[in-house]
């Protein structure tokens, strides 16, 4: 979809009408001129034409004249949404039921008008809503551009340090040796080990996370090490330890301070 400023001032905006009501739509087209040029859309091939159609700005819809229930037309308006989201599309009726400005509303109608129709109004809230909505367009676009040049593996950032970090990440990936991630709580260790993992070859191996503060101390060292059965008082089975499950993947250890000095020497033993 172009933005708001690829269409020129004296530009006229191209829309379509939906509407069964095929002698009015000269005179819609004579009044919406020059500023709209309208395009008629009856068929079903005609509206998906009109979806399908990068150039169309916004649709004027008929409510009255698409199928013979209400519920009909609101779920054609509805497709056309959910077709097209760049689309600003203003529900017509000619009903003073109360209920179907909130049904267009949820269909995805962003404005309503009831017939007969004020032209000069609908000129002005149409060619506003078409430029709203491709501002709106075009800012989702750059930050999605700016998303995907910036993104690593989950983390989001273009700066010159997160470069040295995504860098560092890709130079330890493939490689058989243990890493040191330091940062205070909150700084996003846990994701620099997920994206060391998704970015080498081990990202269809085991991946075993365990934040150390979270265990109980009488507990971490069977968690980490397992144990046989009979090894104490309730140990009807054996069952292995964290270290193990993770063997051929990676075992991360977050807030691994927190274990008792002891427990880190053993933990260094098995790393040697």
């Amino acid at each position: 979809m172009r933005d708001a400023e690829a269409v020129g001032a004296d530009a006229p905006y191209h829309i379509a009408i939906i509407t069964a009501e095929t002698a009015a739509f000269p005179d819609m087209q004579h009044f919406l001129a020059p500023r709209f040029q309208p395009a008629l859309a009856q068929t079903e091939k005609q509206i998906q034409a009109v979806a399908d159609d990068p150039d169309i700005r916004a649709v004027l819809f008929d409510l009255d004249s698409v199928g013979r229930e209400p519920s009909e037309a609101m779920e054609l308006l509805q497709e056309i949404r959910q077709a097209r989201n760049d689309l600003v599309i203003v529900a017509i009726t000619r009903s003073n039921s109360r209920t179907i400005p909130l049904k267009a509303s949820q269909a995805g109608a962003d404005e309503f008008f009831l017939a007969p129709l004020d032209f000069q109004e609908l000129q002005i809230v149409l060619a506003r809503a078409i430029e709203k909505r491709g501002l709106q367009v075009e800012g989702q676009r750059l930050v999605e551009q700016a998303e995907s040049k910036s993104a690593f593996c989950g983390l989001i950032g273009g700066s010159e340090a997160m470069q040295r970090v995504y860098q560092a990440i890709q130079a330890v990936a493939d490689s058989n040796t243990t890493v040191v991630l330091r940062g205070e709580s909150g700084t996003g260790k846990e994701l620099i080990a997920n994206a060391i993992v998704q970015t080498g070859n081990r990202r269809d191996k085991p991946y075993i996370c365990l934040n150390c503060s979270a265990i109980p101390e009488s507990l971490i060292e069977s968690e980490l090490f397992g144990y046989e059965k009979g090894a104490f008082t309730g140990a009807d089975s054996a069952k292995a330890g964290l270290i193990e499950a993770a063997h051929g993947g990676t075992l991360f250890l977050d807030e691994i301070t927190t274990l008792d000095h002891s427990l880190q020497s053993k933990l260094l033993r098995v790393l040697q």
